[in-house]
């Protein structure tokens, strides 16, 4: 191999490497896009979370709050079935009172005669 031979190979191999260090560093302006891209998603992503940690305190208080009211509702019910005894008892009571009035014949004969 001549002089010129060994240097037209060494210029061929080093304009490949040259095409292949552009390819690389367009490679790496890619991958910093990539990059800054991921950064921005990941400063959303921690937006979104710190906003779902709100909505889960929220929901937190609101399930608190609902337990609170079932319960409450629980205690207004047996007062209220309670309370549909003791009316059920006085009812039947007064029909007691009724039915022995009625049952008196004496109450409902007329005074005059």
């Amino acid at each position: 191999m001549t002089d010129g031979q060994k240097l037209d190979l060494i210029l061929s191999k080093m304009t490949d490497m040259q095409s292949d260090i552009g390819s690389l560093k367009a490679d790496v302006a890619t991958l910093k896009a990539d990059v800054a891209g991921l950064k921005t998603d990941v400063a959303g992503l921690k937006t979104d979370v710190a906003g779902l940690k709100t909505d889960v305190a929220g929901l937190k208080t609101d399930v608190s709050i609902l337990k609170t009211d079932m319960e409450n509702v629980k205690k207004e019910i047996s007062e209220l079935k309670h309370m549909d005894a003791m009316i059920f008892d006085e009812v039947e009571r007064v029909h007691e009172i009724l039915n022995a009035h009625t049952a008196d014949t004496l109450l409902h004969q007329p005074t005059y005669m």
